[in-house]
């Protein structure tokens, strides 16, 4: 009896090859899925939503994303000027080089505004005070630098400087007047110094960048456009404005309103969200695939063994094939979202941990018990009609 059984178990997965296949693919996919969206859901968590995540705004400087007109100093003042925002903060974006002599290797860092978006993971230092001016936070690793062994020191720092009359200061960057000569480009130096390092992983601002207190770095930017801060900000649109919403207000209506004004206002975690709501959106595509394949699978077995066989036979066969297959399709979806951590990390520029992307034991038992039990439905279901049929 029991060779039997097996013998069938085995012509059924040959002769209902194609919806087990179907089955077992959807089963991987599943698996895969559900370690994905576990993955997202807990870096944005630990990443995003912490430290006031979820009361941040950002506005885009794009037409596209519904930004209209400059983020310039008048435009501020009506952001600031808004019921629920704490304080703005506008970025203008520079760049700062490790200059010659030294002992440190040559690389450029990105340098963007502090409080313009969420914070990155500290990993070393602390920024409890905020980022003040002349200070600076920096990647943990960035270009084969290790910035941890200069925490609480002071590193000079080369920047570009279109102005005529390089200044001998960070101060002096604000002073220099309008010079009618052609502007040229030179070298100058800003002392930093490293108060805190943060997980290299996160780039949601790209993988090399420095965080530096608001008005350092519109100075720099502004010495890199060859302007005052003064005119950099008057005449300048800032890349982006990040918003604090005081925890009175709720954030999404505070973004109503600023999109009311033209501004291409979002939720900080609007992006994450929008990605686990498509993690999800495939899994339940998947898992609609599961049922079907499995279903499928079970009208063919018994359709296939037609009157020979008891509908009780039948379904055990149908199940017991189905049950077999899920099993190590599901045991390899975990290794398929282990193998995608990395290409996760670089899109979403969190840290994601390998134990992040392990599914739950409630889906584990899903993945491997619900083709069983759709087989077995199918095999029912199929001896149902044919009894409808022939009545």
């Amino acid at each position: 009896m029991r060779k039997r059984a097996v013998s069938a178990a085995l012509r059924a997965g040959v002769n209902s090859r194609t919806p087990l296949l179907v089955t077992l693919v959807f089963t991987f996919l599943v698996s895969t899925l559900v370690g994905i969206s576990g993955g997202i859901q807990t870096a944005t968590a630990r990443d995003v939503l912490r430290a006031d995540g979820t009361q941040r705004i950002v506005i885009s400087s794009l037409d596209s994303k519904g930004t209209f007109g400059p983020l310039d100093d008048e435009r501020m003042e009506l952001i600031r000027s808004v019921p629920g925002v704490e304080y703005a903060v506008a970025d203008y974006p520079s760049a700062i080089r490790t200059p010659v002599g030294t002992g440190m290797p040559r690389l450029s860092l990105a340098t963007h505004s502090w409080g313009s978006y969420v914070s990155p993971p500290i990993t070393g230092g602390s920024v409890a005070e905020g980022v003040l001016p002349g200070q600076v936070v920096l990647p943990a690793r960035s270009q084969g630098v290790d910035f941890t062994r200069y925490l609480g020191r002071t590193l000079n720092f080369g920047y570009s400087d279109k102005i005529p009359a390089p200044p001998v200061s960070e101060a002096g960057i604000e002073e220099v007047a309008d010079d009618p000569r052609p502007l040229r480009t030179d070298s100058a130096v800003i002392e930093l110094e490293v108060i805190a390092t943060y997980d290299h992983r996160w780039h949601a601002d790209g993988p090399q960048t420095a965080y530096l207190a608001p008005v350092t770095a519109a100075r720099l930017a502004a010495a890199n456009e060859g302007k005052t801060v003064s005119q950099l900000r008057e005449t300048s649109n800032a890349e982006r404005v990040g918003v604090l919403v005081d925890e009175s207000h709720e954030p999404r209506a505070v973004a109503s309103r600023l999109r009311e004004m033209g501004l291409g206002a979002f939720r900080m975690p609007l992006r994450e969200q929008k990605m686990i709501a498509t993690v999800h959106t495939w899994r339940y595509i998947a898992l609609g695939g599961l049922l079907g394949g499995a279903a499928l699978f079970g009208v063919f077995t018994a359709r296939r063994n037609g009157s020979r066989e008891r509908v009780e036979h039948r379904t055990t066969t149908a199940a017991a094939v189905a049950l077999a297959g899920a099993v190590p399709a599901t045991a390899l979806g975990i290794p398929g979202a282990l193998v995608l951590r990395a290409p996760l990390e670089e899109f979403l520029g969190l840290r994601i941990d390998h134990w992040m992307l392990l599914p739950s034991p409630v889906w584990v038992l899903l993945g491997i018990l619900l083709p069983a039990l759709a087989a077995a439905a199918g095999v029912v279901g199929e001896r149902a009609s044919g009894r409808f049929r022939r009545g």
